[in-house]
């Protein structure tokens, strides 16, 4: 008996001191403007929103919903949401795209708004403190010329407008859940 008590006791030290974020699988990105694979979850800002994680989660699918943002990673247990294989070209939620994405610019105007553009987008919730929840959104982006691929893809760098218009709806949602 002492022995099963010593194995459940030593099966459970990795455990100890992990948390949730540590034990999430790490999602990775791989974009053509990119050398190396991008892991989402090191990316965007976190910022608490008063309710629980299971609250936020439901809130938040329903606003990607709403947005027409198609989700292709939902795993609620693990605090992960979104669409990670997102591709647009022009714009996203009936906006421009170079609202969201910073690609730079051509003589036609901002690549983001003429170029086709990959641009994964992850939510990342972890229980917060008091009932609350910590959000982090990730956007990140490659751009593609439509013309053809003997263009070289280029980098875009969120300007933090999508992530600030999904946070709102987020909260706004998670008010009118029961």
């Amino acid at each position: 008996m002492r022995m099963r008590h010593l194995l459940l006791a030593l099966a459970a030290l990795p455990l100890i001191g992990v948390t949730a974020e540590a034990q999430r699988a790490r999602l990775r990105v791989a974009l053509p403007a990119f050398g190396a694979q991008v892991v989402m979850d090191t990316i965007g800002d976190t910022r608490p929103v008063k309710a629980a994680p299971g609250k936020v989660f439901t809130a938040a699918t329903m606003v990607l919903q709403n947005y027409k943002i198609p989700i292709d990673v939902s795993d609620s247990a693990n605090g992960m949401l979104g669409a990670a294989k997102l591709i647009r070209s022009r714009n996203l939620a009936g906006q421009a795209l170079s609202r969201f994405l910073e690609c730079g610019s051509n003589m036609t105007g901002p690549r983001a708004d003429t170029h086709r553009v990959q641009m994964p987008l992850l939510l990342f919730l972890d229980p917060g403190e008091e009932g609350t929840t910590r959000l982090r959104i990730a956007l990140v982006g490659s751009a593609q010329d439509n013309s053809g691929t003997s263009n070289s893809p280029v980098m875009c760098g969120s300007t933090g407008g999508l992530e600030n218009m999904l946070r709102t709806a987020i909260e706004k949602q998670v008010a009118q859940l029961p």
